[in-house]
């Protein structure tokens, strides 16, 4: 069975933009992160809520990742 050659660009095109929206993903990551690290550097008091709302959101990220992956 012969592939169509536009079906195989177009696979190529979506591979492309998920890497891009993964890099983009990654950057907004880090730039949070160290927002967070220089709030907490700041503000020493605010360590702990910092922490616990991390933990929250860490949870939550991983059961999404569970919840696609299992899709």
């Amino acid at each position: 069975m012969a592939t169509d050659p536009s079906t195989q660009h177009h696979d190529d095109r979506n591979h492309d933009i998920k890497v891009y929206l993964l890099l983009l993903a990654l950057a907004v990551i880090l730039i949070v992160v160290m927002a967070l690290v220089y709030v907490t550097y700041q503000y020493p008091a605010l360590a702990a809520p910092l922490g616990v709302g991390l933990t929250a959101a860490a949870v939550l990220v991983t059961g999404l990742g569970f919840a696609i992956t299992r899709r």
